[in-house]
């Protein structure tokens, strides 16, 4: 299987989101793990690329799984 990685403002606009947002899900609310949701273009890049289809499928078993009171 091919892993379909995209500009962060491709994520972005796929997944409904503002860039700010997609950062705090990076760094503040460690949502998005290094190497399974995104990863730099190449070793030395400050360009960030995602793995769409898993951050599709991790954002939606958020948006399924009940909060325990």
């Amino acid at each position: 299987m091919t892993v379909k990685w995209v500009t962060q403002v491709e994520a972005c606009s796929a997944l409904g989101v503002g860039t700010s947002t997609i950062q705090k899900w990076r760094n503040k609310d460690k949502i998005l793990e290094l190497g399974k949701h995104y990863r730099r273009q190449t070793p030395t890049s400050r360009v960030l690329v995602y793995n769409l289809e898993a951050c599709e499928n991790t954002l939606s078993r958020l948006c399924t799984t009940p909060i325990e009171a």
